[in-house]
């Protein structure tokens, strides 16, 4: 959760430059922009009331980000948004990436039983791969 998904950086760079050049671009400016996000001065947040809970939500205001989407587009800033909303989510006092358990077929975060479940199922479809029950 929190990792920076280079796709948006890279359609962005392929825009103004050839194919080669925007390859490195793109990866220049993902880098750039990881660096960004794990920065724990930067903080790019505000506290609003939703449903009578504070919660903490992007700054639309936020000059890095306005500078952002008006240089490289809607999907790089949606690709930072998604990764700074992540890395806020899961770990906000580390500002680093972490992993997380994902059920790809429902588009959610999957349960413990979830895992075991699918372990349990690979495990299984091994051992009758290899003729043995």
């Amino acid at each position: 959760m929190g990792e920076l998904d280079i796709r948006p950086f890279l359609e962005a760079m392929k825009k103004k430059y050839n194919d080669e050049d925007a390859e490195e671009r793109a990866s220049e400016l993902c880098s750039l922009w990881d660096e960004y996000i794990k920065d724990p001065g930067w903080h790019p947040f505000k506290i609003t009331i939703i449903e009578g809970k504070d919660q903490e939500i992007i700054d639309n205001e936020d000059e890095k980000l306005k500078a952002l989407k008006n240089e490289l587009g809607e999907g790089v800033y949606k690709a930072v948004v998604t990764a700074l909303t992540e890395i806020n989510t899961y770990n906000p006092s580390g500002r680093y990436t972490t992993s997380e358990l994902w059920n790809y077929e429902e588009g959610k975060r999957a349960t413990l039983q979830e895992g075991v479940k699918l372990l349990l199922m690979q495990y299984k479809l091994s051992k009758q791969k290899r003729g043995t029950v």
